[in-house]
């Protein structure tokens, strides 16, 4: 009998259990279920008094109701920048245009102040502007004088290494303490006692046919460069020179940063500032080549535009001893080192500047 008992107790008390977690299972869920349909009629509302607002636009009574739970001031300065509330017509296109030049502008880095960008830390290195020609014509001819400079100069680097070489001779072409072309800057010196900008002008590499399969990935770094592709990784970098070395003219200068083999420099202060590389260039012409030989095999007629057709190193295969590629044995002065005295006595107007003037530019 009370085996009995005790079993109905059980009994009774799980289907008590059962009947509780029952009622409390039903309570939860018909509070998550108000809880959710409560949020649904909300949403609904809000869409419904949105929609409402903008039945076609938004109604003047829906935008001062808006605009009467703003701060006045935060009003104030709305309604001034705002050109749809400018009276006349002329004020309000004005209002806009000015709008519209400030927002296209605005991530434009040389138009900040120089104080303020050297206030922010890290060095100043802005990225050079992009450099364009003005005409094909031009661009065949800078194109091969570049290209010289890409290949001889980072044969064996990477693009990027390539693209750094390139740029330093755009810098330069821009910068008054160079001549004013791109063939001008890339063999100035070859006829000086003072040597070449870059070494290979001088110690004869050019005599070499070039390696087909490396000259075409200069002349793609080259053609890029002059399509106005930046490497803004060397900025306004002017000098560079391979890692082996030390050269003297490096404590005068700005480190800049270091691409593959060659570390790059700038000229520091003004002379390195965006502002320095705004000099016109002009187009190159066979005096920027000093001393190249004539050769019968290739024609003689002038350009286009009647100027004498340049004939660059890409082009020779035999050159006269002392011709375009300079002497084979020259001193030890390292590639784009500053030059300390102009290339061309004639020609003040592509002089490089003495040497005063280089260690001023880098010491300030």
């Amino acid at each position: 009998m009370n085996i009995k008992s005790q079993t109905c107790a059980d009994a009774r008390g799980l289907i008590g259990a059962v009947l509780v977690g029952s009622v409390t299972g039903l309570a939860l869920g018909g509070v998550y279920l108000a809880g959710g349909m409560a949020q649904t009629a909300a949403q609904h509302a809000r869409v419904t008094r949105l929609a409402d607002s903008a039945a076609g636009s938004y109604s003047e009574a829906a935008l001062h109701q808006a605009a009467s739970r703003m701060d006045a001031g935060a009003l104030a300065i709305a309604r001034r920048h705002d050109p749809y509330t400018v009276s006349g017509d002329a004020q309000r296109d004005r209002q806009a245009s000015l709008l519209a030049a400030r927002l296209e502008n605005g991530d434009k880095a040389e138009d900040k102040p120089l104080l303020m960008r050297a206030s922010l830390g890290g060095s100043f290195n802005p990225a050079a502007a992009p450099f364009h020609l003005a005409n094909a014509l031009e661009s065949s001819r800078e194109l091969e004088c570049l290209a010289q400079a890409v290949y001889y100069e980072a044969r064996g680097e990477t693009p990027s290494g390539q693209a750094a070489v390139a740029q330093v001779v755009l810098n330069r072409v821009r910068h008054p303490s160079f001549p004013k072309s791109i063939c001008g800057v890339v063999f100035q010196g070859a006829s000086a006692r003072t040597g070449c900008q870059f070494s290979f002008a001088c110690d004869g590499s050019m005599r070499a046919r070039p390696e087909r399969a490396a000259w075409t990935r200069a002349r793609k770094v080259a053609s890029r460069a002059l399509a106005g592709t930046v490497m803004s990784e060397v900025g306004s970098a002017t000098h560079f020179h391979t890692t082996g070395v030390a050269p003297n003219w490096g404590p005068r200068l700005m480190r800049v940063a270091q691409v593959g083999m060659h570390v790059f420099y700038r000229f520091g202060g003004r002379a390195g500032a965006p502002g320095a590389f705004t000099d016109k260039v002009r187009p190159s012409t066979i005096e920027d080549l000093p001393d190249a030989p004539v050769l019968t095999s290739l024609p003689q007629a002038p350009s286009a535009d009647g100027k004498p057709v340049i004939y660059v190193a890409s082009a020779l295969v035999t050159a006269k001893e002392g011709g375009m590629g300079g002497p084979e044995k020259v001193g030890p002065e390292p590639a784009s080192a500053p030059a300390m005295r102009p290339a061309k006595a004639a020609d003040k107007a592509d002089a490089v500047k003495p040497s005063s003037v280089i260690a001023t530019g880098a010491g300030s």
